[in-house]
């Protein structure tokens, strides 16, 4: 899929602001982009910059992402570990060895409030697709190229990791074909590059929960930073919630709703 427009909403809750033209200066973007787990992927480029490499990089990382970390896939990497017994090192990718030791440095960090191991959890309020029990005990152990489970029912689920993940290391990738000036996006997480072309610094709107038309809450510049929204909207839910996608771990229910959107700027999308 390929889109020439200098504006387009950007996932759960941001949009970019394309800003004035500056007389003399070449200000025309590209932008290409394509499916990327069960959402989108998209970058803004200089309309002369390398096009084709890009899409070519992006489906192929998220091609092998897919196939490493999707809860939905019964073929993945990922199904399989959860499916696996205890005590045996099973060989694992880099990005499943990356979200598995930041989602067991970050579970300890908040004593439970954010655990990748209740996917179970999630699934029976209609919002994810592993199954089993829910292991309270146990842990994962790493090694290089290898995870190995003390418990059977240890599941980890990678949805609040990631596509931070991807996106980090398509940011990356995009730099390292020598592309100085990007803004990339999967499914509303953003990364930018350098500066756009116009020339200025890039900056991002983050999207008023429940305003129609796309209408800015508050603009930013992200900078270096990594920029994720987590918002009730993009899951199909509206006005007053009874649930939420959010589970509480340590409640085992959805979390409280006092919230109904969270926009976070950060060194990593991970």
């Amino acid at each position: 899929m390929w889109m020439r427009r200098r504006d387009f909403l950007a996932g759960a809750g941001a949009a970019l602001m394309a800003g004035p033209a500056r007389s003399g200066a070449t200000t025309t973007t590209t932008t290409v982009g394509g499916p990327a787990f069960g959402s989108y992927w998209r970058c803004v480029l200089h309309a002369g910059a390398r096009q084709e490499a890009v899409a070519q990089l992006a489906t192929r990382l998220i091609a092998d992402l897919d196939a490493e970390l999707s809860p939905w896939r019964e073929d993945s990497a990922l199904a399989r570990l959860n499916r696996a017994g205890a005590g045996a090192w099973r060989p694992v990718g880099a990005a499943t060895r990356a979200c598995l030791s930041e989602a067991e440095a970050v579970r300890s960090l908040t004593e439970g409030g954010f655990d990748a191991r209740v996917g179970p959890l999630v699934a029976r309020h209609g919002f994810g697709r592993i199954e089993g029990a829910i292991a309270r005990e146990g842990r994962f152990e790493l090694r290089a190229g290898a995870v190995r489970k003390s418990h059977a029912a240890l599941t980890f689920d990678p949805c609040g990791l990631a596509k931070g993940h991807a996106l980090d290391l398509l940011a990356a990738g995009i730099s390292a074909l020598g592309i100085a000036d990007a803004l990339v996006e999967i499914g509303g997480e953003i990364a930018t590059l350098g500066q756009h072309p116009s020339p200025r610094a890039w900056r991002v709107a983050i999207e008023r929960p429940g305003a129609a038309g796309g209408a800015a809450l508050r603009v930013v510049q992200p900078g270096g930073l990594a920029l994720a929204t987590s918002a009730h909207a993009p899951q199909g839910l509206r006005g007053r919630l009874e649930t939420s996608h959010v589970i509480d771990p340590r409640q085992g229910r959805p979390a409280g709703q006092g919230l109904v959107q969270v926009s976070v700027l950060a060194q990593t999308g991970l």
